[in-house]
């Protein structure tokens, strides 16, 4: 290098909870002994420091040109702040290529993203706020490290373009970032893909053939299901016409894998796509005080979902909506935790994704318990053996699954006193907490053995479902997808077999209900209600019988009342005939 060379980037930082500055960073590279230095905040942290020296070393390396020839001095523009976090390393690469090569980088372009050894871009958190700060200094294009497909960072990535009005564009590393920062490839608008569909026609009807169940119970929530997610989708607005559209053409196909009678199956992929899309469709509300706004609206109307009294007939639609609205309380705490930690407007967005889910489950519980109303049958509850059975399926969870939402809620369940909940959550954790990766023939063997186990609806459906999962395996082209869809046959039969023998475990345990055997939560808010109702009852009497006495002893004491004398002893009545005959007497004189 002839001379000292001095080179400019535009790096976004989060600045608060939910706003960014977009930061000017300036190297200087002069002949030298290989010094790296960051002027310009008060204090810069270690991780920061420690990003602009992988980002000279990887710099020097892809050039192939000795670091200890060069001196390196970054200058931070942020107005004397503390700086801190690794997220400038793509920039500090990028301009440390720029200095040496003695190469400018175009005005309009920001970036953002850590830096590796290898000069991979990671991830980055923020980038609402980055991408808003970008766009208000006028950049008309923000670098950002490239996000898996369908991951939620790629979503966010999208709907802060959208948006904002701003080009994000994804690299993998370093080398790709400079073909934009140096301009020889122009910068497009990202794509983002919603593809889910399916390929239907190798699909036959499932089998509706179910061991003591009625499929067509299980209709109402399909639909219910369906219709929530699409007026979701509905809700979308214009600027995110292109992934509506999408989304809408995947709900179709999810229509049409329930009318081929897989129901469960349609109702789980419509369910996913409705946390999608109230994500998209909440991105204009992630404020912190719209989301807690949010969260307490899904917490009062999850308050007013209630179980209806258990029988021997609908006890898996009850269990099931149980399961679920534990789940929402659960997804609920999450979005507390998450709005309360959240440093930046992804933070937000996520507590506001999360209070949509949960709302989602509530839904999904309010109709499995209408449902279960509308099947009625003889009432029951468990007998005392219920807790040991909990548990042991609690303890088996236990220790053959890692750490993991199921289990807590499990674990949760038990301890409340909410036994079948527990029960459920202990398979659940069982199923989805274990690292597995099977392959086709574990999957086909797994759905074999629990097509002749199913008992129940629950295991009917995912029964039905791992059938569906195996066909779409052998019809896709992907490598990627086709294990993906394994791996979904195989949890959902081992659920099937799961579920089945719970399902005539606790059937067998139910004893009749009576008021001395509360059935968990909903057995004794049911009897609280009944016990209010009839004191609200007695209340009202009492008070309407104490409003009477007061309006005669009132009325007594007003006005007395006029009776005529009483005859007694010491005044003697008149003879009657005497009476007359004095009245005649008056009327002669007259």
């Amino acid at each position: 290098m002839a001379s000292a060379y001095t080179t400019q980037i535009y790096d976004p930082a989060v600045t608060s909870a939910t706003s960014g500055q977009l930061t000017s960073i300036q190297l200087n590279v002069t002949s030298g002994n290989g010094s790296i230095k960051i002027l310009g905040p008060a204090s810069v942290a270690n991780d920061t420091v420690q990003s602009a020296d992988t980002a000279v070393a990887y710099a020097t390396q892809y050039l192939g040109i000795n670091e200890s020839a060069y001196n390196f001095t970054y200058y931070i523009h942020d107005n004397h702040s503390s700086v801190s976090g690794p997220s400038a390393g793509l920039s500090f690469t990028i301009l440390a290529i720029s200095g040496l090569e003695q190469k400018p980088i175009i005005n309009s372009i920001a970036a953002t993203g850590t830096i590796s050894s290898n000069g991979t871009a990671g991830l980055i958190g923020g980038i609402f706020d980055k991408a808003a700060a970008a766009r208000a200094a006028g950049k008309s294009v923000l670098l950002v490290p490239y996000a898996p497909n369908s991951s939620i960072e790629e979503m966010f990535y999208y709907a802060a373009q959208q948006n904002l009005g701003i080009k994000i564009v994804e690299v993998t590393n370093a080398s790709e970032a400079l073909r934009y920062a140096f301009g020889y490839k122009a910068a497009q608008p990202m794509a983002y893909s919603y593809n889910q569909t399916y390929n239907l026609s190798s699909v036959s009807q499932a089998n509706q053939t179910c061991n003591a169940c009625n499929i067509s119970d299980f209709y109402p929530l399909e639909n219910m299901t369906m219709n929530m997610t699409a007026a979701e989708i509905n809700s979308i607005g214009r600027n995110f016409s292109a992934l509506k559209q999408q989304m809408l053409q995947a709900l179709d196909s999810y229509e049409a894998i329930g009318a081929k009678g897989y129901l469960y199956t349609a109702s789980d992929l419509a369910f996913n796509e409705y946390i999608d899309a109230y994500t998209i469709a909440n991105i204009n509300n992630a404020s912190l005080n719209n989301a807690s706004v949010t969260i307490s609206e899904v917490q009062n109307y999850c308050n007013t979902v209630s179980a209806p009294q258990m029988t021997s007939q609908n006890y898996e639609y009850v269990i099931g909506g149980e399961f679920r609205q534990a789940l929402a309380n659960q997804t609920l705490n999450s979005s507390i935790s998450e709005l309360n930690a959240s440093s930046s407007s992804d933070g937000v967005t996520l507590s506001l994704r999360n209070a949509g889910t949960a709302y989602a489950w509530c839904k999904a519980a309010s109709d499995m318990y209408n449902t279960a109303s509308s099947i009625g049958g003889t009432n029951v509850t468990y007998d005392s053996s219920i807790r040991n059975i909990a548990s042991n399926y609690l303890s088996q969870a236990a220790s053959s699954s890692f750490s993991n939402a199921y289990l807590t809620l499990a674990t949760d369940s038990f301890k409340s006193g909410n036994y079948y909940t527990s029960i459920y959550g202990s398979i659940y954790s069982e199923v989805f907490g274990s690292n597995i990766n099977p392959n086709e023939s574990a999957a086909v063997a797994e759905y074999q053995n629990a097509t002749g186990r199913q008992f129940g609806i629950w295991a009917k459906e995912f029964d039905i479902q791992s059938a569906f999962f195996l066909n779409a395996a052998n019809t896709t082209n992907s490598s990627s997808t086709k294990q993906n869809d394994i791996v979904s046959a195989y949890t959902a039969a081992q659920l099937s077999s799961k579920l089945s023998g719970v399902n005539k475990q606790i059937s067998s345990n139910f004893v009749n209900y009576t008021a001395a055997y509360p059935q968990g939560y909903a057995g004794i808010e049911q009897q609280l209600n009944e016990i209010y109702g009839m004191l609200t009852v007695i209340f009202i009497m009492l008070v309407l019988i104490f409003i009477i006495l007061l309006k005669n002893e009132i009325r007594g004491r007003a006005k007395p009342l006029q009776s005529k004398p009483v005859p007694t002893r010491e005044q003697p009545a008149q003879p009657v005939k005497q009476a007359i005959s004095q009245r005649t007497a008056r009327r002669t004189r007259k």
